[in-house]
């Protein structure tokens, strides 16, 4: 578990889950500094970074947490983030992403996440011959839209930086200036206002001495005439869709990848199999998951042979030997299957899940029904014949 500082702006108020218990209740204050599950981050991590390729079990195998140092607050060692300008910059970005998609998920229950390009061309929203999205002027746009459980759209746009940060600089006017670039409009063509956020992430990095890492989260929205909401919930879909669509290819199920990907469905004799586990782990009691054991990808540690010749040692690193599990829950890829057999808005019928205390031990459980984790304590009980 770490810590970083908060920072909110435009907030109308200030989510629950952040208020500082000790400011008074007629005068809440947010929370100076907040925790962070390592275990959850690194899976949503995970979840942006991946469409097949599985990286590793658990947290050990997050690459930039491996270089952090043993402070209590998140702070990297020196050269931590990457060695030369553009590598920092890349994975500044890249874990950016993943704590934009964590805030979101831990803090404002908005849980479903789908690239801005692919949900506007998704064929839920044909479908629903509702709202459409137009990119108003060129430059860059919010990365995603993403949705909650209610149904609820909104836009994200996630950065991550090493550089100093606050919301007076001119970097979050750019951020700002972005959400600008996109237009939803009703089938009359009435502009509508998206509800919107930005989540910057400042980090710490040795030997800059009293730094402190920082999340800066903002509520701005597009221009429109009106609040937007999606009634005939063919966004939602769209969304929720993209959102699990790359967890079934982890799964070895592309059929139903791809009818999510495009809001389509699949052939009405199409098979699906699949395997059913459950877990010993008294956090995921009552659980059970559609999904799968992987192991590590590297196969050895390369090393220097006679004449100078590189071979592969089968000396292995400690968490080689770690075999990870990825899976979803089972309601949830019923839910799945329906989506891909009768069409594109049987997804906003997913299940719900309370967030479950989970130790930072190797294993998440995020409330959209994935988990991801050591493979110890899953066990094979049914094989689906869907």
């Amino acid at each position: 578990m770490k810590t970083v500082k908060l920072g909110l702006s435009k907030f109308p108020a200030i989510p629950p889950s952040l208020v500082d218990p000790t400011s008074p209740s007629t005068s809440p204050k947010p929370l100076a500094e907040i925790p962070v599950n390592l275990d959850a981050l690194y899976a949503h991590y995970y979840m942006h970074s991946y469409d097949r390729a599985v990286p590793g079990p658990a947290a050990l195998h997050f690459e930039q947490i491996r270089h952090l140092t043993t402070a209590t607050r998140l702070t990297f060692e020196k050269n931590g983030l990457g060695a030369h300008k553009s590598k920092k910059i890349n994975n500044s970005n890249d874990l950016g992403e993943a704590f934009c998609r964590w805030f979101l998920s831990t803090h404002l229950a908005i849980h479903y996440f789908g690239r801005m390009d692919d949900v506007c061309g998704h064929g839920a929203i044909a479908l629903a011959g509702g709202a459409s999205v137009e990119r108003s002027t060129k430059g860059d746009a919010p990365d995603y839209f993403c949705a909650d459980r209610a149904g609820g759209v909104f836009l994200a746009e996630a950065k991550g930086t090493t550089n100093g940060l606050t919301f007076r600089s001119g970097k979050f006017k750019t951020w700002r200036n972005q959400f600008s670039r996109v237009t939803v409009r009703d089938r009359m063509g009435v502009a509508l206002a998206v509800k919107g956020y930005i989540i910057a992430s400042r980090y710490a990095v040795e030997p800059v001495k009293r730094t402190y890492s920082w999340l800066l989260a903002e509520d701005p929205a597009t221009p429109g005439n009106q609040p937007f909401v999606d009634e005939t919930g063919g966004f939602a879909a769209a969304i929720r869709s993209l959102h699990y669509a790359p967890s079934l290819e982890r799964l070895h199920q592309p059929a139903l990848a791809i009818a999510l990907s495009t809001g389509t469905t699949i052939d009405e004799n199409e098979r699906i199999e699949a395997t059913l586990w459950e877990s010993d782990r008294p956090e995921l009691k009552g659980l059970r998951f559609v999904g799968g054991r992987f192991c590590s990808m590297t196969e050895g540690l390369p090393d220097v042979g006679p004449a100078g010749r590189f071979r592969v040692s089968r000396r292995k690193l400690p968490w080689d030997y770690i075999a990870g599990f990825f899976g979803i829950e089972e309601k949830t890829f019923h839910r799945l299957v329906a989506t891909a057999r009768l069409g594109p808005l049987q997804i906003n019928n997913l299940p719900g899940f309370e967030r479950r205390a989970m130790p930072e031990s190797g294993i998440s459980f995020l409330p959209d029904g994935h988990v991801l984790g050591p493979a110890e304590g899953f066990r094979r009980v049914e094989l689906l014949n869907l």
